[in-house]
């Protein structure tokens, strides 16, 4: 399994050789840093009242200088942008044995989105350093298989769409401002909320009101399947 960069600590020099043991150490103690920062980013944006984070709030939570977070980092949208690829990377990583399984572009995005939302539902934490943060990395991973989906979709003509950097916006946009929701607790329902987005996404899409209903269904039932006897995706048991 990949690991993630907030736990990452090579050992090994360039080209495989081992590394002096004092070398090893100073390695070990920048990721260690590295890491600090990271997660203090993380817990300063996740905070709603957080409205205008800045690097002083960073130092602070993280009980360091501005001095050590300079070493690490050039900005704080450098720091910001390397915990949004670690957000978004690992999440998609840690779903593909339940989602890439699929080959049903319908079913794909359906579970694809429900993965994410039920997630917010299950890590307000998580859901508000990326809702706060605003941001979904241009190049990673998950865009990379929306991106598939979409165009294995048009091309099966299951979707109708005219522009795919259009209806990949459409559909992480959709996710983003759904997982805004969950985390701001604005739906009595969440589950059925998250079932309404991911059925006028793909409406609009232009997927048809009967398909549509089937793929969310689908990836309700399939996901409480894959789930079962756990607390699984944050999915209800029932």
């Amino acid at each position: 399994m990949q690991q993630s960069v907030l736990d990452q600590s090579p050992t090994a020099g360039k080209g495989g050789h081992p590394e002096d043991h004092r070398t090893i150490a100073a390695r070990k103690k920048r990721d260690a840093m590295r890491v600090r920062i990271l997660h203090a980013t993380m817990e300063v944006f996740a905070e709603r009242k957080n409205l205008s984070a800045s690097i002083e709030d960073v130092v602070k939570a993280a009980d360091i200088s501005r001095g050590t977070f300079y070493k690490h980092f050039a900005s704080l949208e450098e720091a910001v942008l390397a915990v949004a690829h670690e957000a978004t990377d690992r999440m998609t990583l840690d779903i593909l044995p339940v989602y890439d399984v699929l080959t049903d572009p319908l079913q794909r995005i359906s579970t694809g989105m429900r993965l994410f939302l039920a997630r917010a539902l299950s890590d307000r934490r998580w859901a508000g350093f990326v809702v706060r943060a605003e941001l979904i990395p241009h190049e990673s991973i998950l865009l990379d298989y929306i991106y598939h989906d979409l165009r294995a979709g048009a091309a099966e003509a299951k979707l109708d769409f005219d522009n795919v950097t259009a209806a990949a916006d459409s559909v992480m946009g959709a996710t983003v401002e759904g997982m805004r929701t969950i985390m701001l607790a604005r739906s009595k329902d969440p589950h059925a909320y998250i079932s309404s987005v991911i059925r006028i996404t793909l409406r609009g899409l232009g997927v048809s009101k009967e398909n549509a209903d089937v793929a969310t269904a689908f990836s309700h039932s399939y996901l409480i399947a894959q789930t079962a006897g756990s607390v699984g995706y944050g999915l209800p048991s029932r």
